[in-house]
């Protein structure tokens, strides 16, 4: 007989309840563009770049606070994105609202030497994006490793056999001052 705690009993009956299951995405092609512009392709600061350019986003000056994505609620951290080497960002309206997307390197010694993100602001939670999100990341590999419902899903593996990956959802993301700011990134 399966014994579940009741923080687990909990999570279930919080997720089968009506206005939760049926929380919808504020940005519903937010995800999809993620996974065109970080996870489609070969994983590398080129690709990123040639596939942002070819979904028609602007670059604009850095704003995003890139080693504040060192707060992360997964439960074993092996990463680590502070002192970048280079950043760039570019902004796009996705569903009526900017988004940010980033791409930044770190030395090569490190586990994760390249990240590229998006930030989208005014979120109630990460829940409704995980989905989609899931799927896309799932497709190359990636394994759920940790969550913290309904904001926080982490995920992890490797890519061709050998490359580490590992990518995250954050509904409260501090990357950026904005309220209820959601981050969604890969790192490889």
């Amino acid at each position: 007989m399966m014994r579940l705690s009741i923080p687990v009993l909990g999570m279930i009956c919080f997720a089968d309840t009506p206005a939760f299951a049926q929380q919808q995405p504020e940005y519903p092609g937010l995800v999809p563009a993620f996974l065109k512009a970080c996870v489609d392709g070969e994983l590398s600061v080129a690709a990123r770049e040639t596939a942002m350019a070819a979904e028609g986003w602007a670059e604009t000056a850095v704003n995003v606070d890139v080693p504040s994505f060192n707060i992360s609620g997964a439960l074993d951290r092996n990463f680590e994105f502070s002192k970048p080497l280079s950043v760039k960002q570019w902004e796009k309206q996705i569903d009526g609202s900017r988004v940010r997307a980033v791409v930044a390197t770190f030395p090569e010694k490190r586990r994760y030497p390249t990240i590229c993100a998006f930030v989208a602001s005014n979120v109630k939670s990460g829940w409704p994006y995980n989905e989609a999100f899931a799927d896309g990341i799932k497709s190359i590999g990636l394994k759920g490793k940790s969550t913290d419902l309904p904001h926080y899903f982490e995920y992890s593996g490797k890519v061709g056999g050998t490359k580490p990956v590992r990518a995250e959802v954050s509904g409260r993301t501090r990357v950026v001052p904005d309220k209820n700011a959601m981050h969604l990134y890969i790192a490889f």
